[in-house]
């Protein structure tokens, strides 16, 4: 619940001057901000995709259940990637796995522009996967190793702004290009992007020191089951999955539902506009309502507006509901994120973070991948009605594990 200023109290004062300390203590140095543009650039060109590929794959005669395979290998190749890509981020340092992730995107996005055929879409896809869970695991754990510890949840917040705006704006870039000038043009598009990433890594230091680490590692428990056994690992990790599966029907099937109710695309699109906009918001403020909110009311309020949004996009009768729907989208997630991520990172130690990282970014990556392919079976027999109203059970149902380990998220990050 909101706590009053005025009527704080002496220690909750102080918990609040030690965060306000931390803030101050260099955050936005130039590493810091350049993986966050890196992250940008990467996750627009490949969210871009996701709205508009299930029309690809139309033109290319799939049906409902195709495009849910092709949105969906993305992120089951990416889990594929993640947990042996976190153990050779902690063994080799961040940077030259960052440049490997980005190399194997340039030369995926390159041959996609010459795609014409479904199967090499989805072999495609797979690759891009692995590409961008390989940067996107390296980019997130070497941002970690940048912020101060009383920084980590306010840092994070900031940082989650680069991977939660382009899935609001990546799927409208896309679907505006598109319709104006053809899939080609979107891959070349997504090309350039992570080209310009790819030359700005040369700018970022890997400060990871080996031979600290390595030593560290030789006394301290570092392998993915005894993270999987900290429940500060695997409940948010949990938490962050059954949201994300549950979005996976917005990501990859709100254009099509759109349609389906007779409104315009371009309008529809606005819904990810909206999202990414309130998204941004948020994060920008997210220092002052961790400051003045329990982390336990943040992330219960978040898993309500999640709920909500997918109710009012399966009774909205016009575009009025799916833009409601993308402000409630961008503000859970924005809460949800950052603060489930700093709970996960907390009590890790700087050789373990890669595969921790790996545990929470492969919730989603399995959320986003499976949820594309089930979603899109599910669409196929029962409607995206009935898709979005159990996409809010689901998510729902997460608020009984949040008050089960509740101590957890109890405790300042």
């Amino acid at each position: 619940m909101i706590q009053q200023h005025d009527r704080l109290m002496p220690h909750t004062k102080d918990a609040a001057k030690d965060r306000h300390v931390g803030q101050t203590q260099r955050l936005f140095q130039q590493d810091f901000l350049l993986l966050i543009v890196i992250n940008f650039m990467v996750m627009t060109a490949v969210t871009a995709q996701m709205g508009t590929l299930p029309l690809y794959v139309t033109q290319l005669g799939g049906n409902a259940m195709m495009s849910g395979l092709v949105i969906g290998i993305w992120g089951l190749a990416a889990l594929v990637a993640r947990v042996p890509v976190g153990k050779m981020i902690d063994r080799f340092g961040r940077k030259p796995l960052i440049v490997i992730g980005l190399l194997v995107l340039v030369v995926d996005f390159g041959l996609l522009i010459f795609s014409q055929s479904l199967l090499v879409l989805i072999l495609l896809r797979a690759f891009q996967g692995i590409g961008n869970g390989t940067q996107s695991t390296a980019v997130a754990t070497l941002v970690a190793d940048k912020l101060p510890p009383r920084q980590l949840s306010i840092g994070l917040g900031y940082f989650s702004i680069s991977q939660t705006l382009p899935a609001a704006v990546g799927p409208a870039i896309g679907l505006l290009i598109v319709n104006h000038w053809g899939f080609q043009a979107m891959f070349y598009f997504s090309l350039g992007l992570v080209v310009v990433a790819l030359g700005l890594t040369v700018l970022v230091r890997d400060t990871y020191n080996l031979k600290t680490q390595q030593t560290t590692a030789a006394t301290s428990p570092v392998g993915i089951l005894a993270l999987l056994a900290q429940v500060s690992i695997w409940a948010p990790s949990l938490v962050v999955f059954i949201a994300a599966f549950a979005n996976a029907a917005v990501a990859a099937f709100l254009v099509q539902f759109g349609f389906e109710k007779g409104l315009p695309l371009t309008l529809v699109g606005l819904s990810f506009t909206v999202q990414a906009l309130v998204g941004v918001l948020a994060r920008i403020w997210f220092a002052k309502l961790y400051l003045y909110f329990h982390t336990l009311t943040l992330v219960g309020s978040s898993i309500v507006m999640i709920a909500s949004a997918y109710v009012c996009i399966a009774f909205s009768p016009g575009i009025g509901g799916f833009l409601i729907a993308g402000g409630l989208i961008g503000l859970g997630f924005a809460l949800l994120m950052p603060l489930m991520n700093a709970v996960v990172l907390r009590d890790v130690l700087p050789v373990q973070r890669g595969r921790a990282t790996a545990i929470f970014s492969s919730g989603t990556d399995v959320a986003y991948g499976m949820g594309a392919i089930i979603w899109g079976i599910f669409a196929s027999y029962f409607g995206y009605f009935a898709v979005y109203c159990v996409a809010a059970i689901l998510v729902a149902t997460t608020l009984s594990l949040v008050m089960r380990y509740r101590q957890i998220l109890r405790q300042s990050v």
